[in-house]
């Protein structure tokens, strides 16, 4: 009986031994990078879910209590002070969503966070500041459909209805067809 068992022993060993050539692949069902701290990223990614595909924050005060964890955890975290500012915008804390959004462009200059800030500017009534904003976005890529349709919407406020028509459209070519679809609807742009 003892013979047996060092054989099966054996046995095991030899069948483990063959599988220690492949590493198991990682684990990571929160989609965290592992470049950040993981609670920051877990912070960031739970406030993250409250935002549908028309970035439409659900419950911006949660948001925002979230994303204060994970920027004071990591601090150099772009992504989280975009998103920050985002939700403050939904709470009409413009000068709030406008600092957010300006650390966010200081440490990653993306199409997108220029577009959001411009949102934010427009909607605070700076449209100066909006359109260069748009403007600096598309810049930086042509395929940023936000920027198309928020400078289409800032167009449409100042009275210049086929400059906006003609964003539209182009936000339209770049996915995202709400601005146009809803201006033809309201037969604010032709067909």
């Amino acid at each position: 009986m003892h013979i047996r068992n060092i054989f099966f022993i054996a046995a095991v060993c030899v069948i483990l031994a063959g599988c220690g050539g492949k590493e198991l692949a990682p684990h990571n069902p929160m989609g965290l990078s592992g470049k950040l701290n993981a609670e920051a990223e877990a912070s960031f990614a739970r406030a993250h879910v409250l935002w549908d595909k028309r970035d439409v924050c659900s419950d911006p005060p949660l948001a925002v209590g979230l994303l204060d964890k994970a920027i004071a955890l990591e601090p150099g975290y772009a992504e989280a002070y975009l998103r920050r500012g985002l939700a403050k915008s939904d709470m009409k804390d413009w000068d709030g969503a406008f600092d957010d959004l300006t650390k966010a462009i200081r440490l990653n200059p993306s199409a997108e966070a220029f577009a959001f800030r411009g949102l934010v500017s427009m909607r605070g009534g700076n449209h100066m500041g909006a359109r260069k904003d748009f403007d600096r976005s598309l810049a930086i890529t042509k395929r940023q459909h936000r920027a198309w349709n928020f400078r289409g919407a800032l167009n449409r406020l100042e009275g210049f209805q086929e400059a906006a028509c003609a964003d539209f459209a182009e936000g339209c070519d770049y996915g995202d067809c709400i601005g146009l679809e809803t201006s033809i609807k309201m037969g604010e742009c032709p067909p």
